[in-house]
């Protein structure tokens, strides 16, 4: 498959559909939900079938673009698919991991959206097409593609009392204009668009009519639109994020989630409401090994959103995702921010919320000529004149921020799509998984007396809790285990149904010192039974674990 390039949603579907085809036991196709507008969310499960049925395995969530213009997402949602599957009997990891593991994957969480960013007269909103917070539009400027040629770019507008002039370094740049600076060619800049009632005098940037934001309304901290704008009307009131919620909610078995975004390159972990001091210090720990792996692979920094981006030193944000799945669940997750341009560009160790607000002007520059050399095509319109059919005379031009800005040129999309694949693979590698260590019979005499022993132990990374914070939630249950007997067969000693407990990973053991090492065994446990029953009876024997997995097994007495 190509990968430098970016699919519609019937593109999205006929892919699901080929693979469906192509690896039956290895893949299934649902539906997630449905969009507002009556689109399929699609879901698609990868495990092997043949090894068992994917809620009895260990599980990783992955969906993308619930963004609408942060279409990127889904080709890497679709690169990672691509990579298991194609990897699958010639890979020895993919076929590990599909053996093993579950991917639940929803490469466009939100179809409409990404329709309207895709089509061939763009229209770009934050998340859904649902009008809110109104049902008609306020007063202002709304961003719209006002010329129709296809792309939304931005107008400029003479006036002596602007705030931008044309740039000293190339005039198709913009440059701020200082603070104490007069007596130049000033300009207003706006977003291309229309006004809803324009009085001929005042011009303001409108709250957007479809002004819904996704990434807000999960049930965690949630916050009203007064507080959290685009929060929706109440928790998991958008029908797109309540089937994520929905399934999430009965599916106990994933223990790593991650939701694809655009654009800074950085990979954002919780929390978004507190510092790192009120996380549960383990669960910082294992947070902090997880990202300096992500790093390592993906060159991208890990960062508490809290601590390293908030769009305001004063304000947080709520109703989040990655939040929500980790204090509710204790799911460890990731918010991936792709695509990183003033990065490429050779622009490091910036602040990434900051620098837009403030950096030296010679930084612009050096993103255009990065752009002209490796983007698609001349990245930045010249202005040219328009009349605007309700402020005349306007300029229109600047940046085509859709394969930009917000998603990579097409050429390097397949590049960033590997990349971030490679952690996926990584952080299902640290998953909880059951294993049988011994599962020993014994004849005790010969009137048919057997003692059964079982020892089970936890070979992941993780916990079969995942997280301290699981464990706090009661997320996942401990681990137990169930005999199934014949009428011939009794019991003498245990219990059928027997509890083992929670079992440790190597997660809890993460000091690199030898000086005080020591490695416990508190990843195993066992029971054992005593039974009476004839030769040749067959008692079987099932470990279940929520987050670990479920194995089956069985022995004959003799």
């Amino acid at each position: 498959m190509d990968f430098n390039r970016y699919f519609t949603n019937e593109e999205v579907e006929s892919v699901l559909n080929g693979w469906r085809q192509d690896h039956p036991q290895l893949t299934q196709m649902t539906e997630l939900g449905k969009s507002h507008e009556n689109r399929a969310i699609h879901l698609l499960t990868l495990t092997n079938q043949d090894s068992g049925c994917d809620e009895d395995k260990p599980a990783i969530w992955i969906d993308s673009n619930i963004h609408a213009t942060e279409i990127a997402g889904t080709t890497v949602a679709l690169h990672i698919a691509h990579t298991l599957l194609s990897g699958y009997g010639s890979d020895a990891r993919c076929t590990r991991l599909l053996d093993k593991v579950a991917f639940y994957i929803v490469p466009r969480l939100n179809p409409d959206g990404a329709a309207l960013a895709l089509s061939d007269s763009p229209k770009y909103v934050r998340s859904g097409t649902r009008p809110y917070p109104f049902a008609e539009p306020l007063a202002g400027l709304h961003e719209e593609d006002i010329d129709g040629d296809g792309r939304i770019l931005q107008m400029r507008i003479p006036d002596p009392h602007g705030d931008w002039k044309i740039s000293s370094l190339d005039g198709r740049l913009m440059e701020k204009r200082g603070p104490d600076e007069h007596g130049g060619a000033y300009y207003r800049l706006l977003p291309e668009g229309r006004l809803e009632e324009f009085d001929g005098v005042g011009i303001k940037v409108a709250k957007p009519f479809q002004g819904l934001d996704f990434n807000r309304n999960f049930p965690y901290a949630w916050q009203p639109e007064s507080t959290q704008a685009g929060a929706g009307p109440f928790p998991a009131s958008e029908t797109e994020i309540r089937a994520a919620v929905d399934f999430i909610s009965r599916h106990r078995n994933i223990s790593v989630a991650i939701t694809y975004h655009t654009q800074s390159g950085v990979i954002l972990r919780p929390y978004s409401t507190q510092p790192d001091e009120e996380m549960e210090t383990g669960d910082l720990w294992v947070f902090e090994l997880m990202g300096e792996r992500g790093k390592e692979l993906t060159g991208y920094p890990c960062l508490s959103v809290y601590h390293g981006f908030r769009y305001h030193p004063k304000e947080v944000t709520t109703g989040g995702f990655d939040d929500w799945v980790y204090d509710h669940f204790g799911i460890f997750s990731f918010t991936v921010e792709l695509w990183d341009l003033p990065g490429r560009a050779g622009i490091k160790d910036r602040d990434f919320i900051g620098w837009f607000r403030k950096h030296p002007h010679e930084e612009d520059l050096k993103i255009l000529r990065w752009l002209e050399e490796n983007g698609d095509g001349p990245p930045l319109v010249d202005w040219y004149p328009f009349e605007h059919p309700q402020l005349g005379p306007v300029e229109i031009g600047g940046y085509d921020r859709m394969y930009t800005w917000r998603n990579p040129p097409r050429r390097l999309m397949g590049e960033e799509a590997e990349r971030n694949t490679a952690f996926v693979l990584s952080l299902a590698d640290m998953l909880p998984s059951l294993t049988i260590h011994s599962l020993a019979l014994d004849r005790l005499t010969d009137e048919g007396d057997y003692r059964l022993r079982l020892v089970v132990e936890n070979s992941g990374f993780l916990p079969t809790y995942t997280s301290a914070q699981g464990r706090k939630r009661e997320a996942a249950r401990p681990v137990r285990v169930e005999l199934a007997l014949p009428e011939c067969v009794r019991l003498t000693s245990g219990q059928a149904k027997t509890e083992l407990g929670h079992l440790e990973g190597r997660s809890g053991k993460l000091s690199v010192s030898t000086i005080y090492a020591a490695s416990p065994t508190d990843n195993r446990a066992w029971t054992e039974w005593v039974m009476r029953g004839p030769s040749g009876a067959e008692v079987q024997v099932q470990v279940l674990s929520d987050r670990a997995g479920t194995l089956r097994g069985s022995v004959v007495l003799q």
